[in-house]
């Protein structure tokens, strides 16, 4: 072959390159970011260890925060983009305001919102004149205030006390405090090893005589984005919303292999990790429940002055990066 021949081609061939779209490989590594909690990052660790994120043509690297409030700080900072966490995180650094907008939801987690008591108490007024934990400024007490508003229960004959949920944890298997409200997987250990039951969860009731469904509380975790990341990479986000829905419905058809994983993710044990799964709604939807209990939680937040404003929550939720991978999956009004 001639000099000029092959340098003919070899040109060519640079430009077929140029023109080819980019490996999974080769494109830039995202920050996804979440708490090490199965209520808020279920999908996320299935779709990382079936490799859905390399599958959707994403290279995501999942970010494990202490907490909601550490994350938000990380997105604050720019380190992280995309994030999923509980609503009240969330809330509390939209109304600041701050440029971020829900995309998804990752579940309803209401249920697994709980109230935990010792196996003794019978009824909620066996409470009275003891001392119950709550988390002041979270769904803790979001919880407890929907609780003692749906069963006519008296605040003003118990004593509460702030605790975080280590200190619930130590003080309830203590007997220093006769009732939690948390959210699991504290609630399953303080049942499995501190001889708790459960009385109530936004979603259900053990009281004797009025057992069964009921919803007083509504909370969901949420996949959320900066405005900036959003707009920047919107093929990140798709591949990340079809790589998180492959992974939901792997959850439901795959159960006992999804379990596998999450309890190794998260550590604890599987009998452990399915109860925690049981109390959860696993979802990636856009509903007006959504809509409802996030609205719900401003509300809550704002009347205890936790927030300077009240965003709205259909002003923050932007159906339109999930309607382009699973339009189903969006049943806004």
């Amino acid at each position: 072959m001639n000099r000029v021949r092959y340098t003919v081609i070899t040109g060519l061939l640079a430009l077929l390159s140029a023109a080819m779209p980019l490996s999974s490989h080769a494109q830039n590594k995202i920050a996804l970011g979440t708490a090490k909690d199965p209520n808020l990052a279920a999908q996320i660790a299935v779709a990382a260890a079936k490799g859905y994120f390399r599958e959707a043509g994403v290279d995501v690297e999942v970010k494990y925060f202490p907490s909601g409030g550490d994350l938000m700080t990380a997105v604050v900072g720019g380190s992280v983009g995309l994030g999923s966490s509980g609503a009240t995180p969330v809330t509390t650094l939209r109304s600041r305001p701050y440029p971020i907008k829900i995309v998804a939801q990752i579940a309803d987690i209401s249920g697994a919102q709980q109230i935990i008591v010792k196996q003794n108490v019978k009824s909620p007024d066996e409470l009275y004149g003891k001392k119950i934990a709550i988390m002041r400024g979270t769904g803790s007490e979001a919880l407890f205030n929907s609780f003692v508003k749906a069963y006519g229960f008296d605040a003003s004959k118990v004593e509460l006390v702030n605790m975080a949920p280590a200190e619930m944890l130590a003080s309830f298997a203590r007997g220093t405090v006769d009732a939690i409200s948390v959210w699991e997987p504290n609630t399953t250990r303080a049942r499995k090893t501190s001889n708790g039951k459960l009385l109530v969860s936004g979603t259900k009731s053990n009281i004797p005589g009025k057992e069964g469904p009921r919803r007083i509380y509504g909370d969901h975790a949420v996949l959320f984005g900066t405005d900036t990341f959003l707009k920047g990479q919107p093929k990140a986000v798709r591949a990340v919303l079809k790589a998180l829905a492959k992974a939901d419905r792997f959850i439901v058809t795959n159960k006992r292999e999804a379990t596998a994983i999450l309890s190794k993710e998260f550590g604890l044990e599987p009998a452990d990790m399915a109860d925690v799964m049981e109390s959860n709604r696993y979802t990636l939807e856009l509903n007006d429940v959504l809509v409802q209990d996030l609205d719900g939680i401003a509300s809550f937040l704002y009347g205890l002055k936790r927030i300077q404003s009240q965003p709205k929550a259909r002003e923050w939720i932007d159906p339109a990066p999930l309607r382009q991978v699973q339009p189903k999956l969006v049943q806004l009004k």
